[in-house]
């Protein structure tokens, strides 16, 4: 059967987010949410649960969001819960300026026994990331990251080049290699 070769899931494991990104489908350009968003959810953990039992071939669960931070999900430790007990690799999306440096430093402690990541999304340094990822705060960033990343966890730095950002492309990539 098909679902015996699936081994890799993106699950959107939440529609809400705290940022306010002028391309997200979410909201309109950064101002308000979207007429198509009529209610904000979290997945089911018993739906997911369902679904991934339909699929023996699972290795890897990455949580993304196109119309959703997964951190802001209600259950996503339960979901990350589930993945680890299953011994799946996962992945995490986010803008990572949700919760608190305690919440990522557990995180961190949770996923240093794998080959787990976080990639955080981080266009800009300073003063210059805030222009697209609205809403989010980079030293907030910075402080989550650096308490994921001091307990275990394997960080990646997502940047997406802009016009107003790529200016920084390497001097943030001289700050990432100290």
């Amino acid at each position: 059967m098909i679902h015996d070769t699936i081994t890799w899931l993106h699950v959107e494991s939440s529609n809400k987010c705290n940022a306010w990104c002028p391309a997200c489908p979410r909201n309109n350009q950064g101002k308000g949410l979207s007429d198509r968003i009529h209610q904000l959810v979290d997945l089911d953990v018993d739906r997911f649960s369902e679904v991934i039992t339909t699929l023996p071939g699972l290795r890897t669960v990455q949580f993304c969001g196109n119309l959703g931070d997964p951190i802001a999900g209600s259950n996503i430790d339960e979901l990350i819960d589930i993945c680890l007990a299953k011994q799946y690799k996962i992945q995490i999306h986010t803008n990572g300026s949700l919760r608190n440096a305690q919440w990522w430093a557990e995180l961190g402690t949770k996923l240093s026994s794998h080959e787990h990541d976080v990639w955080f999304g981080i266009d800009g340094l300073a003063g210059v990331h805030e222009i697209y990822r609205q809403a989010t705060s980079f030293d907030k960033i910075i402080e989550n990251a650096q308490a994921f990343i001091s307990h275990g966890g394997y960080a990646t730095w997502q940047f997406i080049p802009f016009e107003h950002n790529q200016h920084q492309i390497k001097p943030a990539l001289v700050l990432s290699q100290k």
